[in-house]
């Protein structure tokens, strides 16, 4: 009885598994859009369940996107035709057609009508660090052209490096004097500035400047 019961629920377990994965299934919908004159419209802009993508018509109208059997809609925006929408049933291929029409709405006038006009840019990981016992370690390994000496850290080429000196460090846009109490676990991310980009900082980052963020 037992075994049936755990049976039972691995059968199901696995059949929810297999509806998550249906549902997060990408399908690939090629799109053509068209003017009122079924002329191809270049350089549309696609948006998807009224959120804009970074997708646009190719010179023959056509794009691709990857869609998700949640979406729901699919819209094409042109500055000199206005906005089009079409319901999304599942099927490969889309067609948009903007309609006869005078009235064109412009990206500030799509946003009173519920349209998001702004590409949201996926959150990028923190890199993990956790494998580096100390932030030299971290930064000889890391860092390309970096020079770590114990607790002493050389960033090359810098045309100006004063000898003896460590470059600037910079940890959450507060300087500090020392790395021994940042444990690498903890950083988000590190990056340099050299010569030019490092001169906003003026004689502080004649040599170089360490951008250290920690994780939130």
């Amino acid at each position: 009885m037992r075994f049936f019961i755990a049976f039972l629920i691995l059968v199901l377990s696995s059949g929810q598994m297999t509806a998550q994965k249906e549902k997060q299934r990408i399908q690939w919908v090629n799109g053509t859009v068209l003017n009122a004159e079924q002329q191809p419209v270049k350089r549309a802009i696609i948006y998807l369940d009224s959120v804009k993508t970074k997708i646009k018509t190719n010179k023959k109208g056509q794009f691709k996107i990857g869609l998700k059997a949640s979406n729901k809609t699919i819209s094409a925006y042109a500055w000199n035709y206005g906005i089009v929408t079409e319901v999304y049933q599942g099927d490969n291929g889309m067609l948009l057609v903007f309609p006869e029409s005078e009235s064109v709405v412009s990206e500030e006038e799509l946003q009173e009508l519920g349209f998001e006009t702004k590409v949201k840019r996926a959150k990028k990981e923190p890199k993990d660090y956790s494998q580096y016992l100390t932030m030299y370690q971290l930064i000889a390994t890391e860092i390309p052209g970096a020079r770590v000496n114990g607790t002493t850290i050389q960033l090359v080429p810098v045309n100006s490096v004063q000898a003896g000196q460590d470059p600037l460090i910079i940890v959450d846009g507060t300087p500090v004097s020392s790395l021994e109490f940042i444990f690498p676990r903890e950083v988000a991310s590190v990056r340099v500035l050299r010569d030019d980009a490092a001169s906003f900082y003026g004689s502080r980052g004649a040599n170089g400047v360490l951008l250290i963020r920690m994780k939130n």
